[in-house]
């Protein structure tokens, strides 16, 4: 099925494994370009490798290693590409437990991560594809949150 995504620009937070990664995998199977983002620069890599090794011919995968959650991760990205089509935000949430026990700073960290760095990133984003008439976001947040 051709989903007409073919040569759009995506950003894919969180890509090295999990969700990420199947994300950034099956949106340059269908031939967009993936711009990929994850702490780990080795495990970054290595999904960057197998993706490009699926996908099509012409599609490219560029990877930033940095925390998205943060201004300056947010930055480095922005500053390595900036003409979104697609949006994928992806964050972890706490750890497990018992929210009751969670501190404010733990409280804090959770919505940084998985609410205001989704929000920053589609500030950044959407007018772009607003004047290209084109653009999908998806927020994947942690079941914990």
């Amino acid at each position: 099925m051709d989903m007409g995504i073919a040569g759009k620009w995506a950003l894919v937070c969180g890509a090295s494994k999990g969700l990420g990664y199947g994300c950034a995998w099956a949106l340059a199977r269908e031939g967009s370009n993936v711009l990929i983002v994850a702490r780990g620069a080795e495990a970054l890599e290595a999904a960057a490798g197998k993706i490009r090794a699926q996908a099509p011919s012409g599609a490219q995968v560029q990877t930033v290693a940095t925390d998205i959650t943060t201004e300056a991760g947010r930055a480095q990205v922005l500053a390595a590409r900036s003409d979104f089509d697609i949006l994928v935000t992806n964050a972890g949430g706490p750890p497990p437990g018992d929210y009751r026990e969670w501190d404010r700073e733990s409280w804090m960290k959770a919505l940084d991560a998985n609410m205001l760095t989704p929000i920053e990133l589609m500030k950044a984003t959407i007018d772009g594809m607003v004047e290209r008439k084109f653009g999908r976001i998806v927020n994947i947040t942690s079941n914990s949150v």
